[in-house]
Parts: structure tokens; sequence; C-alpha cells
């Protein structure tokens, strides 16, 4: 057995692949562009976090909180008692949150996290939006209260629920049994004889997205046996699973129950699809010329060129502009928006309008913490950016719309929780309120003419404000000249939303779900008639009920819209005279098509009950925030006790985490015991995120053990005689590392950071002996400490600059890149500088993803030579090399290779990769797979190693005394193991090594490079 002295163990430890404070080698930050200043609101049952400078809109949200409470609290039956809500006054400012840990994306719009079941939401552009996903977002705390709360439950248990019984649940509970999007799904599921069963949709969540289909079974569940079933069903399904839940409850089977479902689907919707078609207009752009989800056209003025969102790339989702006649793409818009400081774009509920001549288009982007507008020029189909604009009076608004003269934009605006209208100035930068009030004011429009604004609201005799009881959205006209507002009723009772003028302005288009479905209408100034344009069974629709789904434009009205069809959005154009108009009545209202099952209804849903609500208005109060630690989390890893001839021993660990209620304070402990009384480990780090400067504190002590065996003679002394004996030692040798260290980040967006880090150590030693002395039968045991090096101390600094805008496929990053750039400086009993240069790029041109990377360690300096040196042979660097390889040889003749010509204190290696996603996502791998994600992959690899007195030679064959590089070139295969790690096996072709025609090994890890 080889020795390795603790020397080389420290330095593996010093100077290996080294993860910064935070965990990450690479990874995007999640930067905190602005200082909030929190206070609380509290109300009976809430402690609302928030630092809203309008207080009638905290006031506003509590009471909107109690309500929902009023309403849960009906169906769970369960208390929650001064539940934390971390309210944010926009997305922008969410996606800087500190609670949750993890980028939060454009299409999340609140999150409720399990700990300490905090709901961290922001406000969204209107009042019906925001009070959806605080009633979606509540339910999910009452969720995670009830099973903390039951006897015989624990939270770990919420994994035995599947995705689409707790989304579906937040659905109904938050929106009702008649829903629009929902029932579409539904309707599309039976007409594609696609309606999937219990077990689909627990195995299949990304094929059957749960929040509809979860939404419709809940409607189903308690349509036919009553909302008394939901929480005993939750409840149940967490201990057992919800086959053997419902076996229990229903005294049927899972897929008896999924049959029943199938067949109250197709018996209710089948009769909605009859008179319905989809033969208006023609497809233009779908899977085959572009994705799976095509969204938000919108329409050049001169008819030839759209801009539309598109996840063509299938790893990420862009802007795309195309030639309609065409129906091609000829131009990502995306691209130069990589370039500049972008965090994200609003795929779902914002779009952007071309200029009145049709060469720039406008878009609003989330940049450093605010929406910021960015022309672009899109000439002859080539795009650049012109101007990025801050609006420094407005941090949030979307879907800007530019006027006809080409010189304002106007803007839905969100400030302090309230959505309204602004009108923005090109040439006098300046920024004009349009109106200023609780009403939700979004989906703004111009005018042909530009002196008149339509757009969506809820204001109106069914809106109440002060009891949280909000309209359905209305069409509005605003006149520019007077300021004044005109409500038009149209259909009344339905919701309304897109409105888009007509050339010549004597009429507004807009969708409605008037008849149940998502239908294109048009009204009529002149005679206030309304038409029906379209009869589609499905619908014309986007994600979410506020998305862009089409556009107008031309003398003769050209339409393009997204039309959902077999779980797929494509874009569909059509010319106003296409379309089978019909005339509507004023106050025709059907929206049956719109119910869940069963229909119709059984039994009336809590949520369709607007039931009155009172609480003491000295309940409500405001306090300033103090920040205080509670206890998160604890966990162990189990202890257990051993005894032997050797002595006894104990090994198990616990760790705690601590923070306040925002995570801007955070204390980590960990104490884990493995043998003796000093094998005992221990760590606590405190980490602060109060500010954009990340930084934080740990201390930490550490043994390291190492133990062999050896036999030899000795003797002992028995009855005063000295007798030979056979000596099987065995020798323990411990490290300790006592180490403070200071660390810290600072992000200069999402994409590039800083780090740094200072650390001083103190290393210190325990050595001992056990001597088992046999003489025949007889065996004595002796243990003693023997000498040790004595301590020493070693100092460490270092800082480096971090890069990642990378797109990850299955198994590694398919776009994009990546970089690293450290330096360390190391004092004390070792004195060196240590240098890190990792620069990682990828290209990704469908199917194929092509990967370089260069990466250098080194050690320079007074020491650098006399540590434990790196090894180019390892997998992770240069493949067709490692240690076992050579030892499966066995050659010991001069012609084989010398391991040592791939050691040194300093290494370079560059590998090239091309990678073909095999299995996996349909769009993306050959081999359509649910479960194994792999790419294969051909590699060349080369590197070399070298000490500060190596001579070196470019050559291919090696020198004896000269370091030249070796390369390899093989085939492997990238293996996803269910997201834990990277299964990596490989066949190489080492050329440097004469005596070997090829070499195979295996890697794990976290990704690959």
């Amino acid at each position: 057995m080889k020795i390795i002295h603790f020397k080389w163990i420290l330095i593996i430890l010093l100077v290996g692949i080294k993860l910064n404070a935070f965990g990450q080698y690479f990874g995007e930050n999640k930067v905190q562009y602005e200082d909030f200043n929190f206070y609380m609101y509290k109300t009976p049952h809430f402690d609302i976090y928030n630092y809203l400078k309008d207080t009638s809109s905290i006031e506003f949200f509590g009471k909107l909180s109690e309500k929902w409470y009023n309403k849960h609290h009906k169906i769970f039956r369960d208390t929650l008692k001064k539940n934390p809500i971390i309210l944010y006054n926009n997305h922008a400012d969410f996606k800087q949150t500190s609670v949750i840990q993890g980028q939060i994306s454009v299409g999340t719009g609140g999150v409720t996290e399990a700990l300490r079941n905090r709901v961290v939401i922001p406000f969204t552009r209107s009042n019906k939006e925001t009070s959806h996903v605080l009633g979606h977002e509540m339910v999910h705390a009452f969720q995670y209260n009830l099973i903390k709360e039951a006897d015989s439950l624990n939270l770990q248990q919420v994994n035995n629920i599947p995705l689409w019984m707790v989304e579906g649940l937040a659905e109904y509970l938050s929106v009702g049994k008649q829903d629009n999007r929902t029932a579409m799904w539904m309707r599309d599921a039976v007409l594609s004889n696609d309606i999937p069963t219990l077990k689909d949709m627990s195995r299949r969540p990304n094929k059957y997205f749960p929040y509809r289909y979860g939404h419709a079974f809940w409607a189903f569940i308690t349509g036919n046996w009553g909302e008394k079933m939901i929480t005993p069903l939750f409840t149940k399904t967490a201990k057992f699973g919800y086959k053997r839940a419902i076996d229990s409850l229903f005294r049927i089977s899972a897929d008896s129950l999924s049959k029943i479902w199938e067949r109250q689907l197709k018996k209710s919707y089948k009769p909605f699809l009859k008179d319905s078609n989809f033969t208006v207009g023609e497809k233009v752009f779908g899977p085959k010329n572009a994705g799976t989800m095509n969204l938000s056209p919108v329409l050049g003025p001169n008819g030839r060129y759209m801009v539309f969102i598109s996840n063509k790339d299938v790893i990420n989702t862009n802007y795309f502009v195309a030639d309609i006649k065409k129906q091609k793409i000829i131009k990502k818009i995306s691209a130069p928006l990589r370039k500049s400081h972008i965090d994200a774009f609003n795929y779902l509920e914002s779009v952007g309008s071309w200029s009145p001549n049709g060469n720039k288009f406008v878009i609003s982007l989330f940049s450093k913490g605010k929406n910021i507008l960015k022309i672009l020029q899109i000439k002859e189909g080539e795009v650049k950016t012109l101007q990025n604009i801050k609006i420094p009076e407005l941090e949030s608004f979307n879907n800007p719309q530019w006027s006809p003269d080409g010189k304002r934009i106007l803007l839905s605006g969100l400030q302090q929780g309230k959505s309204d209208l602004f009108i923005y100035s090109l040439k006098k930068q300046k920024l004009k309120r349009l109106t200023n009030d609780r009403y939700s004011d979004i989906q703004p429009t111009w005018g042909p003419n530009g002196d008149k604004i339509a757009f969506i609201s809820d204001r109106g005799n069914d809106t109440n404000i002060e009891k949280k009881k909000f309209g359905t959205n209305k069409i509005c006209t605003y006149n520019l000249e007077t300021s004044g507002i005109t409500y038009h009723p149209i259909l009344p009772g339905a919701e309304k939303f897109s409105p888009e003028f007509s050339y010549n302005g004597n009429s507004i288009f807009f969708l409605s779900h008037a008849d149940g479905y998502r239908n294109l209408y048009e009204y009529k100034f002149e005679d206030k008639q309304t038409y029906r344009l379209t009869t589609f069974p499905t619908g014309i629709s986007g994600i979410t009920d506020l998305s862009p789904s089409f556009s107008v434009a031309g003398e003769d009205n050209q339409f393009l819209f997204t039309l959902y069809r077999n779980k797929k959005y494509s874009i569909h154009k059509a010319k106003y005279a296409d379309f089978n108009k019909e005339k509507v009545s004023p106050d025709e209202l059907n929206q049956y098509a719109s119910f869940l099952v069963p229909m119709p209804k059984k039994i009336k849903p809590t949520f369709d009950r607007d039931d009155e609500f009172e609480t003491d208005t000295n309940a409500y109060t405001f306090k300033p925030y103090n920040p205080k630690f509670q206890l998160e989390h604890i966990g162990s890893s189990g202890v257990g006790f051993a005894t032997s001839q050797y002595g006894n021993a104990m090994a198990g660990g616990v760790s705690a985490m601590f923070g306040d209620m925002l995570n801007n304070h955070q204390i980590y402990s960990m104490l884990r015991v493995n043998g003796k009384i000093y094998d005992i480990a221990g760590q606590a780090a405190y980490i602060n995120r109060e500010n954009r400067i990340s930084w934080g504190g740990s201390f930490s002590h550490t043994p390291y053990k190492r133990s062999y065996g050896i036999m030899k003679e000795d003797s002992i002394t028995i009855e005063g005689e000295d007798v030979p004996v056979k000596n099987v030692v065995y020798l323990n040798k411990r490290m300790f590392q006592d180490e403070l260290s200071i660390f810290g980040q600072y992000p200069l967006s999402k994409h590039t950071r800083f780090e740094a880090g200072v650390s001083s150590s103190i290393y210190s030693f325990r050595y001992d002996s056990i001597n088992n002395y046999y003489y025949g039968n007889i065996r004595e045991t002796k243990e003693t400490q023997i000498d040790a090096p004595e301590p020493f101390f070693l100092a460490r600094a270092n800082v480096a600059f971090v890069g990642d805008h990378s797109d990850f496929g299955m198994t590694s990053p398919l776009n994009g890149y990546r970089y690293r750039f450290e330096i360390d400086q190391s004092v004390g009993r070792y004195n060196f500088t240590g240098l890190k240069f990792d620069y990682r790029k990828y290209f990704f041109r469908k199917p194929f993803s092509f990967a370089l990377r260069g990466l250098h360690y080194g050690r320079y300096g007074k020491d650098a030579d006399e540590l434990y040196p790196y090894y180019v042979g390892q997998n992770y660097f240069l493949r067709g090399y490692t240690a076992r390889s050579f030892q499966r040889t066995n050659c010991q003749s001069e012609e084989c290779f010398n391991m040592d010509k791939l050691t040194g204190s300093k290494m370079f290696v560059t590998n090239a990769e091309i990678r073909l996603p095999f299995s996996g996502v349909k769009r993306l791998a050959l081999i359509k797979s649910r479960y194994v994600m792999s790419d294969l992959v051909y590699f060349i690899d080369a590197g070399i190693a070298w000490n500060s007195d190596s001579n070196f030679e470019m050559s291919w064959d090696l020198k004896d005394k000269s370091r030249t590089p070796v390369i390899s070139t093989g085939l492997g295969v990238r293996i996803n193991l269910f997201g834990y790690a990277i299964l990596q096996p490989y066949v190489a072709i080492p050329f440097q090594r004469k005596n070997m025609d090829f070499s195979y090994g295996i890697g794990i890890s976290g990704g690959g490079w």
C-alpha cells in the first residue's frame, strides 16, 4: 500500500478545484440591485413584510390577504397564525429576493417556501391577477401547514403528493370551477384524443401541465363528491400516495377513477366541438419551421415582416424576425440582447411594437433590477441596437406601443402596486401619467390618429375595491385632448383582452370568451354592434390570459394570431375578409363551454360564494422590521456506535440553519463525529445577503485521518524473558485543520461577478500506534502516541472574476460561454502564488453542440514545486491517461509511458468536443426518452504538466528529460443521473502511449464542462 504523507493531503485541499464561498464555481448570479427598506404590516392572520411607500396599497393588500384566508379556512379548517408574506413592488424587485436562493424566472408569479411557510410574491399588473397569485400561493401555505401540524405526517411527505395534485388544488381554490384556459386545454385533450390517466399526469408533468390538468381533476372531484373531500384526499395522499388514498376514500382504484374522469370529459366537451372549425386563415409558423410555442406575433406596418417569440432553439425562448410571405425566420433578435446587460425579457405578458415606418422595434426588458426600453433597428432582416432607455420615474412597465407619429411610447406601468397608463416622449425624455387610481389599466394601444387610446380595465359597477371584488376586464378609451375615459359596455359580464384598432379607427378588435371559448371579436363604434369573427374549438391564446395573442395592420386589416391546438401554439394569418362575421347580441353571454366537468355544476364551489368578511380594524398595524435569527432547519445523518478490540467509536452528525425572515442573514452550523473524541468536526458560518455585496465568515475544525497497517518482527517480555513475536502495527495519522475565513462576492450583473476571500489556518498533527503482539494464541495490544510533525500556520488570500452566460442542455451547456480567472497568494509554511484560468465556449447548431475549453492551473514562487503536484491525466482534464489505466497495463519496459511526465506544479489543458443529444427531450434528442437524458460525445484532449525547472519540446514523441504535450481522442457518452451527477464513460486513443491502442474509463461530475 502506497503511503501518502499528510503534506500531500494538505496541498490537495489547498490547490484543488476550490468552490467559492457560496457553493458555485460557475453559475449565474442573483443580483440585489436595490437596498429594500422593509417594514412589517400586521393583519389578524399575517405578517406582511414590504417596503412600499404608499400605505394605501399595503392596506389594500392586507385586506385582500384576509379575504383569501377567510375563503381557504372554510376548506382546510386549519388556522394560519401570523403567517409571513413577503411582498415586492413588482416582478423585477421580486427577482432579487433573498428569501428564495434560486433564480426567479419571468414565468414565476409567486413562491411559497416550506420551511417557514413564507409566501413570497410581487404586485402584478392587474388587481385580479394579484388576487389570483395571492390566493394560489396561500393554498400552498395551508397545504404545508396542514401537513406540518398533523400528528402522523411530516413535511418530507409532501414528496408523496404528485405535482398536479398540489398545483391543481391551488388553481382550483384560487380560480374556481370556471376557467377558460383550463377548459380550453381539456377541450383540446378531447379533440386530440389524448386524455391522461392519473399515472400519466404523475409521470409526465412536462407533457401534461400540472396546473391545468390538476385544476380540472380537482373540479371533477369536488363536482362529484363535494369539497369536503379536499382535505382527506390531500392528507391521505401525503401519507400513503394517491393510489391508496383514492382506493381508501372512493372505494375504487385510481385507474377506474381516471376512466370515469375521461368519460365525463368526453361527454361534456364533445358537443362543444361539433360546430367549431380550424379552417380560417393559414398557419405560417408552427413546429415545422419554428417551435412548439410561438407567441405574441407583431405584424409590421408594411405587412412583410413580423416579430414573434418562439422556443425554436429548444434550449431557450427568443425573439425572432420572420418573413411572413416566405414563412421563414430570418433573424434572431435575442442575439444583440445577449451582448448587453440584459437579465431577462417577459415573453408571457408583454410584447413590443414597430415604429410607423417599420424600420424600428421597441421592447421592454429586465436590466439591473428595472425595466428598460430597448429600441432596435430592423432593416432587411438585419438587427442592431440603437438605444437603451431608462425611465427613472417608472421602474416597472410593459407592452410599449409606438405612437403613429413616431415620437412617443405608450406604456402600462406599475407603481406602488397600482397599474396605470403612461406616455414617454422620446425627444423630451419625459414621462406623462394618464391615469392614477386603484383600478388596473393595462394592454393600451394607440388609435390610428394618435388622439385616442384603447385599453382594458377592471373599472366599472362590478368592481368594488373596498370589498376586494374585481369585475371583468372591460374595453375603455382615453381621449388625449380631454383626458376623459369612456367605458364601452361590450358583452357585459365577459372578459375582454388585447384591444386593437382597425386601420381606419372605426372599430376595435379584441379577444373574449363570452361564448366560453377564446375567440376574436369586433366592435363597431358607429352602430355599437359586436361581431364574432372566429369560432375555434380551442382558442386564440397565449400562456396566460394577459398574453398578447393577435396583431392587426394594413389597409386590408391583415391579422396574425396565436392558436392553441394539440398542446402547441402556432401562428396563423388571415385577412379581415376571410372571417365569417357573426352578429352578436350585446347581452349575449353563454360561457358554459368554459366550465370544468362535471357540467352542470352539482355543488357550488366555495370560491363562487363571495362571502363578506369582517375583521377588527385595530388588528392592522405597522411595525418596523427587526431581523431576528430563528431556526429554519435541522438535519441529522444518524448516530452509530461501535466497539472492537481497538476501542470504542461513534459516528453521526447534525446540522442546523438559522436565518431572519428575509434570509438577509443566515447562520449554518454542523457537528460531525466519526471515531474517537478527537475525530469530532465542526463548522459555523455566517452569510450576509442584505446588500448587493454578499459576504460572510466561517470557523471550522476539521480532522483528517489516515490509517494503514504493517507487520514486523518484534519482541515482548513474558515472565522476564524477551520472546520473539509478530507485531501487526496499525498507524493512525491525524491532521487537524483549524481555519478562520472571510469571503464575499460582488455581482456586476446576472452573468458576471467578482469573488474574494481570505483565510488563516493552523495545521496540527497526532500520530497513534496500535501494536498487536501475537505469540501463539496469545495477543497483547498496546496503544501509544508517537512523535508527530510540529504544527504550522498557513494564510491565503484570493480574488476571482467569474462569468457565466450559458444555456444548459440535458447533460452539459449547449450554448454561450463560461470563464473563471483567479489568483491566490499563500504565505506561512508554504509561500506561492496560484493562478487559475478556465475559459469555455459553446456553440449550438441543432442538433450538434460544439464545446471548447482552455484551462490552466499553476503555482508560482518559492515553494511552488515542493507541494503535491497536479496530475493532468485525470478524467476531468485529459482522458486516456488515468493512473488506473497505467496500473492495468503493468508494463515495466522503457517503452512504457512515464507517469511523472504528467505531473507538475503547473498544467495546461485544451479540449474540444462535438456533442449530439442522443436520448431525452423529443425536440432535442435523436431518441425520445422520459427517463434517460444522454449525449454522444466525440472529443480531442491535449495537455501538458511541468515544474519550474522543466524543459519544453514540441514533439509527437515523448522525450526523456523534456516535457511535451500529450494528446488523445475518442468517443464518450454523458448520462444524466436524474440531476444528481453526470456519468461519463468513454473510450480514448492515447497517442503518446505506444504500448496501448486504446484506454477506457468512466468519470462522474456535477455537469461536465
